[in-house]
């Protein structure tokens, strides 16, 4: 127990001391402090361009020809439904090169020409040039309500029966479940993908561990002076505090920072938050701790049979994809979440560390399902790492050999080990 303990604090100060992890860490933490501070950010660029927008905003003005009063002097209404844009509404009918002229002094951003040809309605948008996007300003469908508007009053209907008619119904929306959706769905998703991204570096982060030792030949050291399994162990209780400290101090730093520069009642107004709570964050450190040993102890098993730190990502192509669809799993499952691999993704080792945290903060997940996720969980880390010691021991003081599957199996039928 106590070379145990030795290695995982000489693998944590040697993590410590990286100026890799050191420089990423900073790096994480200006982003974080960075991402809380982008609606300031925004706000001093939009106090600082007011000017220039409201100039801008004088400039969109779209002079409306109707030289026939087809609209009746209904077009007066369309500067009462803030469209973001000045109409001026017309009856002089103005050719292509005068429109021009007025485009280029600037006078107007746009002209709609409203012409009538065998009981069909034309509206020719006239500008200077629509560009890459094709954006306009103005939305045909604006000028199709207000023709019906004048059409139904022909046919003799009041003012208040076309407004009713006009009125959109309403449409609410209710959830059976006791997941919710919109906001709560949007934290879901944000979470496992960070939680997505923390277990997989620090589990890599073993892998390498392994292999830089082997061929630095410190592990000849290490194994003289204590066991393969104290050593596998070791790492990965090391690294994993290392993480675990990492993603603490991040925690601590968003949360300073939202307290600190984000504006008050901004999320809450966006994003629901209100399930995240004190036990959401232990879940979430537990889910963090027993995935990121489940994928440890699988890359400590693939840095223990290579011998050059380069092979260490081809050697972990495999345990990367088995990630991968553990992420994808629990990701795309939360999309729908009446799906039936949100059930798959809960209890299944490789995609429950992603999966479940998110699914408790929708509150869709029971107690029952919670606890035998975590039994599933770590009856899967017990099986993995019996395989990855056994392997680990044989395989660790070999340099140069390449390993096959049935190597790997005459490694684990080994009594010796």
């Amino acid at each position: 127990m106590i070379d145990l303990f030795t290695v995982a604090k000489f693998t944590a100060t040697e993590m410590f001391k990286k100026k890799s992890f050191q420089i990423t860490l900073i790096i994480l933490l200006l982003i974080v402090i960075i991402g809380f501070n982008i609606p300031n950010i925004m706000n001093f660029i939009n106090k600082d361009s007011s000017n220039n927008n409201d100039n801008e905003n004088n400039k969109n003005i779209v002079l409306v020809i109707d030289h026939e009063n087809i609209y009746q002097d209904h077009l007066n209404y369309l500067n009462d439904m803030d469209l973001m844009v000045s109409f001026k509404v017309s009856e002089n009918l103005k050719t292509n090169e005068e429109l021009n002229e007025l485009i280029l002094k600037n006078e107007i951003k746009a002209a709609i020409r409203i012409t009538e040809e065998d009981e069909n309605i034309n509206l020719e948008y006239i500008t200077e040039s629509i560009g890459l996007t094709g954006n306009i300003l103005v939305d045909s469908t604006t000028f199709s309500e207000l023709y019906k508007v004048v059409k139904l009053k022909e046919l003799g209907l009041k003012e208040e029966d076309i407004f009713m008619i006009n009125t959109p119904l309403s449409f609410e929306i209710t959830e059976l479940t006791s997941g919710e959706s919109g906001g709560i769905l949007a934290v879901a998703m944000f979470i496992c993908v960070i939680l997505f991204f923390a277990i997989y570096y620090c589990a890599y982060q073993v892998s390498s561990s392994i292999t830089v030792e082997k061929t630095s030949k410190i592990m000849d050291t290490l194994i003289t002076s204590t066991s393969p399994k104290s050593i596998v162990v070791g790492k990965t209780l090391g690294i994993g505090f290392v993480g675990l400290v990492e993603i603490i101090i991040l925690i601590l730093t968003g949360y300073i920072s939202y307290k600190l520069f984000f504006p008050a009642g901004l999320l809450e107004n966006n994003i629901n938050i209100t399930n995240i709570t004190s036990i959401f964050f232990l879940i979430a450190i537990i889910y963090f701790l027993l995935g990121y040993t489940f994928y440890a102890f699988i890359y400590a098993l693939t840095g223990s049979l290579v011998s050059k730190p380069e092979d260490v990502q081809q050697s972990g192509g495999l345990v990367a994809f088995v990630v991968l669809i553990g992420f994808y799993l629990s990701y795309f499952s939360m999309i729908n979440p009446a799906n039936s691999l949100n059930k798959l993704a809960t209890f299944l080792p490789i995609s429950s560390p992603f999966s479940v945290p998110a699914r408790y903060i929708t509150g869709a997940i029971s107690l029952s399902e919670l606890i035998l996720s975590i039994i599933i969980l770590i009856l899967s880390i017990g099986l993995i790492a019996h395989v990855a010691i056994k392997i680990y021991s044989s395989a660790i003081l070999n340099y140069g050999t390449k390993f096959s599957f049935k190597t790997m199996i005459e490694m684990f039928k080994q009594d010796n080990n």
